[in-house]
């Protein structure tokens, strides 16, 4: 059923709404970095994770919660962190 007064948030599926899993697992990481092949390359993780972070960093009025987020998502993608 649709919540009225959603406004642009009324189209997205209820897993969209979820916090952030703690652990990060990588299933998480790949939704956080939008990467949408199952085993993608090494450049991809790092392109996703740079535009990212440009658009979202602390220095130009991002939060630095959501910056650390896409930095652990990377880590986890690149394997330099276990999920």
């Amino acid at each position: 059923p649709s919540m009225p007064g959603l406004g642009a948030f009324e189209g997205l599926r209820k897993e969209t709404l979820q916090g952030f899993e703690t652990p990060m697992t990588r299933a998480e990481a790949k939704q956080i970095l939008n990467l949408r092949e199952s085993n993608p390359a090494k450049d991809s993780i790092r392109e996703a994770h740079r535009k990212l972070l440009v658009a979202n960093h602390p220095d130009k009025g991002g939060s630095t919660y959501v910056a650390s987020k896409i930095n652990e998502a990377k880590e986890i993608m690149l394997g330099k962190k276990t999920a």
